[in-house]
Formats: structure tokens, sequence, C-alpha cells
């Protein structure tokens, strides 16, 4: 198992970073390996959302399938967990939100991976590690632009 955990503080309103981490289908425009997302039927307190990635390492590129069942408590935490997938046996994660006055919000996201015993630990590795600080990066990003009109 490979887990990751980390924390950004992110100047927007708590609301606003929310919603831009609930716009599922938008993730393609803003993160960098998402090639695909699809939302499904919520299934009473579950969102199922698939999710296509492409992974480049080592010059070689890798797709990832996978969806994950979403269930949130508004404008607090949003959690996961892997529903099915052509590479990973198990994700398992959340975000969790914490404002920071009226116009700050602090994130922490965290992750847990579980991949196929023939998946090179460079894969895992950038999966759990090396792809979060650009991801939060990513969130980030898009939440100030957002707050500045300027998405």
């Amino acid at each position: 198992m490979h887990e990751a955990r980390q924390t950004v503080v992110v100047d927007v309103p708590l609301a606003t970073l929310w919603d831009v981490v609930c716009d599922y289908e938008r993730y393609p425009e803003f993160i960098r390996e998402m090639r695909s997302v699809k939302v499904l039927p919520r299934k009473g307190a579950e969102q199922e959302v698939e999710f296509g990635i492409e992974l480049e390492l080592l010059g070689m590129k890798k797709r990832i399938h996978y969806t994950l069942a979403m269930t949130d408590d508004p404008k607090s935490s949003i959690r996961w967990r892997l529903v099915k997938s052509d590479l990973l046996k198990g994700d398992e994660g959340s975000w969790h939100f914490r404002p920071l006055g009226e116009s700050r919000t602090e994130a922490t996201y965290q992750i847990e991976l579980k991949l196929g015993p023939f998946v090179p630990r460079a894969v895992s590795n950038f999966l759990a590690q090396e792809s979060l600080p650009r991801l939060l990066a990513a969130f980030k990003r898009r939440a100030e632009e957002r707050a500045a009109g300027r998405v």
C-alpha cells in the first residue's frame, strides 16, 4: 500500500474551493494527467465518477481507468473508495476542508493506493507521492482563478 497526505492553504472562501473540487467533469481542464471524466447517476449518498488518466514515466505512457464512489459531507469533507479499475486494486482517500477566516481555506488531501503485483514501483511512487504536490497546486490555482473571475 502506498499512502500520501498533504495540506495546502488556498486564498479563497471554502465554498469556492468546494465547488472546484466537486466539479469533477472539469478536471481535464486543469489537471494535466486527466484525460476523461464521466459522472454517473447518483446512488443514494454516493456519486460514482469514472476517471481516465495518462501518466508518462521513463518515456512511456500508461493510461489508467478507474471508478470512484464519492461521498461528501457538504463543505466539510469528501471521501472516496475504489469501485473498479483496470490497474488499481484499492484507492481510498479524502479531502478535508477547514475555513481560515472568510477568504482562506485549509485543504488536506489523503490517499491510500493498492496496486497490482506487476505494477512498476515508478508508477506507484508517482501516483502516491510525486504527483500530489502538483495536483494540489492545480486545485489551488484553479480555485484562486475562479475567485478572481478568470475561469
